[in-house]
């Protein structure tokens, strides 16, 4: 090749290379410029696109709503889990701001130990942790406050609560639109709160989860007899509905056709219930201790209080006659047995029922029903009536025949239903509604004992000072049902998400092969431990008359080649946790290019065909 030819050859590749600079240059403007404002979630499973419910709240914001998010960005330098979960709630966070059209503002604080973003972490209450060996307090939470100075706190965003992480953020949005304290109706046939009890001629106190409620709400006790609620009651809470007036009845019926939301505790046999005795028989009435709300058949909620669930895996363990038998129809729920995407069931652990129904829909009925909690499939229905005279728990379990099926003991229902009634109740003032003004929810219990405080708690008292020491998650289950109901329907559509860190499938199965491989080596070794052991203590059995150790040669060669294979088998294992680190760390270095090369280069493919698409639009208008 002559001089004049490799100057040219230079020139043109020179002027390649200009050209591709000047081509990504102009690719990035041309993006920037098309798909300003615009946003792609093109995760799988859509995390960053944020649910109807959220969004129709996000759009009534009335008025300013700061969020102050504080992560300690210097401290968590060395922890790429947690900064990787930061990331997701930051850029979430962002996109809150984004669609609410500049009603929300966004800071992003790092509170560096000993500076005044720190001291303000600590006066907005954040949840400080201290990480790493010189203690350094970690914080990651949010802080947002309205207009009027109202303010709510996440004080802590847990790793492992993310799936409700957009609940979180929309509900502190919606709590900060709608400030008021809310007011909560209980209309209870049981005492659960003050009450005089008349054999102990002493005044009772609140059961404990009424006293929780109190903390949190304006909390009023409903008389059983009422025939109309308060217009600013914005839920209500019915338990052991037993023996109620028509009237009464119809109040809620209509309370539920104005569009409120409403809870129901049903009972097939209430240990917690005390029943009016009749003084000419000692024996207690069939059905005494079961309760139902008529107006659930009339809305197309299937629940009988002569069904009661036994259960052969929750069943929890009582005395009975100075031994400990298990009592099929005394649940013990786990988190198996939870509704794992609702909110209300987050952070649960346990949750002990008594003698506990099943409620569902029905099968004609229009209506879009979730388990809430459910029995295992070793499960069978129980007669109610069998309770009434039960001389011993354990004959729950003789003829007991699980038929695989999972029943539900609490679930959310919401429908549009129609009045129970066909026409106002006589005396009644107000207008009758035929139908409900718009989409209700109406979560049903199908045990009232949970809620008392022999089944979930321990109430001390330790000099003067009340201790209270859960033992299950009762208490915290019925504060999250109502916490959950109080929000309109757009915040009880929010539901629990996805996470957004998911498992390397192919990581994970070259993990448990290499583990395989691993654990059948060690259990190798394992073995010849032990047979060498017990060859030294035979060995230890022939010593001499001067306590020496006689071994023979071929003793001492057997020793000899088991250290030598000992060896190998170190080898080996050293063989297979290096090579399980190596596919490990290969497979890493591929998902890492296609990240950062292939995907860039697809988008930027994609741009230029929709600047294409868009240019040619322009010249066919022009033309």
């Amino acid at each position: 090749m002559s001089a004049s030819d490799k100057r040219m050859s230079k020139t043109i590749s020179y002027s390649g290379l200009f050209i591709l600079a000047a081509l990504f240059v102009v690719i990035n403007m041309v993006s920037t410029n098309l798909f300003n404002g615009m946003r792609i979630d093109l995760t799988q499973n859509k995390l960053y696109t944020l649910s109807e419910g959220t969004l129709n709240i996000v759009d009534s914001i009335q008025e300013p709503i700061t969020f102050n998010y504080f992560f300690s960005d210097q401290a968590s330098k060395d922890i790429p889990q947690i900064r990787t979960y930061a990331t997701r709630v930051r850029e979430l966070l962002q996109e809150y701001v984004q669609l609410s059209d500049g009603k929300i503002t966004l800071h992003v604080i790092d509170p560096v130990a000993y500076s005044e973003e720190e001291d303000q972490a600590n006066e907005y209450e954040l949840q400080g942790v201290p990480i790493g060996a010189g203690g350094e307090t970690f914080y990651f939470g949010l802080s947002a406050s309205n207009s009027v100075g109202e303010s709510e706190v996440i004080p802590f965003f847990q790793p492992d609560k993310e799936q409700f992480l957009e609940y979180e953020i929309t509900k502190l949005i919606y709590t900060l639109s709608n400030a008021k304290k809310p007011v909560v109706g209980v209309l209870s046939r049981i005492p659960m709160f003050a009450s005089f009890d008349v054999a102990t001629q002493r005044v009772r106190d609140p059961w404990v989860v009424i006293r929780q409620l109190q903390q949190l709400y304006e909390v009023r006790n409903i008389d059983v007899a009422a025939k109309e609620f308060d217009e600013d009651l914005e839920l209500l809470m019915v338990v052991f509905p037993k023996d109620l007036s028509q009237e009464t009845l119809y109040a809620i019926d209509q309370y539920v056709m104005r569009g409120g939301n409403l809870i129901v505790y049903v009972d097939p046999h209430a240990e917690s219930y005390v029943p009016v005795m009749d003084p000419n028989s000692p024996l207690e009435p069939e059905g005494a201790r079961s309760a139902n709300l008529s107006l659930l058949d009339a809305y197309g909620i299937d629940y009988s209080p002569s069904r009661v669930v036994g259960d052969r895996r929750y069943a929890l363990t009582v005395e009975e006659g100075g031994r400990e038998v298990r009592h099929f129809a005394l649940l013990g729920l786990d988190k198996d047995a939870f509704q794992a995407n609702d909110v209300i069931m987050s952070g649960l652990d346990v949750i002990t029922m008594g003698i506990t129904g099943t409620v569902n829909a029905k099968a004609d009925a229009e209506i879009e029903f979730e388990t809430l909690m459910h029995s295992s499939q070793e499960a069978m229905l129980y007669e109610a009536s069998k309770f009434r005279f039960l001389p011993k728990v354990s004959i729950l379990a003789q003829d007991f025949k699980p038929t695989g099926t999972e029943y539900p003991v609490a679930g959310r229902f919401q429908l549009q239903p129609e009045s129970a009634f066909a026409e106002a109740i006589e005396g009644q003032e107000n207008a009758h509604i035929s139908k409900a003004e718009k989409p209700v929810n109406i979560i049903v219990i199908a045990d009232v004992d949970l809620l008392s405080d022999r089944m979930w708690v321990q109430v001390q008292d330790f000099l003067g000072q009340e201790i209270v020491n859960p033992w299950a998650s009762n208490g915290d289950f019925a504060i999250n049902v109502v916490d959950n109901m109080l929000g309109s329907s757009d915040l009880i559509s929010v539901r629990g998400r996805a996470t957004a860190t998911k498992p390397f499938t192919r990581v994970e199965e070259l993990r448990r092969d290499a583990d395989d491989r691993f654990r059948a080596e060690e259990q190798i070794l394992q073995n010849k431990l032990r047979q060498t052991e017990q060859k030294l203590a035979q060995l230890q059995a022939q010593r001499g008359d001067d306590n020496s150790l006689i071994l023979s040669d071929e003793q001492t060669l057997e020793i000899a080649r088991f250290q030598e294979e000992k060896l190998q088998v170190r080898k080996e294992l050293r063989r297979v946790r290096h090579e399980l680190d190596k596919n490990i760390q290969q497979l890493g270095a591929w998902l890492k290019a296609i990240n950062i090369g292939l995907v860039p280069v697809l988008l930027t493919i994609l741009a230029l065909l929709l600047s294409a698409i868009r240019m040619k639009k322009r010249s066919q208008h022009h033309v």
